[in-house]
């Protein structure tokens, strides 16, 4: 999948000075996943923890149910 981005000049000029044209792609990829690792990490933890604070499991509740189910939307 080809994906485009805007990168802000000097981080831009640094990148293609340091980082070969066959190389690159790698590295980006590398990047991305050790960042989505660390944001899904702290996803978690947020939601491990909200689940565990007993002031929140009234709110929680009304968030996660009950829904509709799909085939009410068969029609539409």
């Amino acid at each position: 999948m080809r994906v485009t981005l805007s990168i802000p000049d000097p981080i831009a000029q640094r990148f293609q000075a340091l980082v070969p044209p066959r190389q690159r792609s790698r590295v980006v990829a590398g990047l991305l996943t050790r960042e989505l690792k660390r944001r899904e990490a702290a996803l978690e933890a947020a939601c491990l923890a909200a689940n565990k604070d007993r002031s929140l499991e009234s709110e929680i509740d009304e968030w996660q149910g009950p829904y509709p189910r799909y085939s009410n939307y068969r029609n539409l």
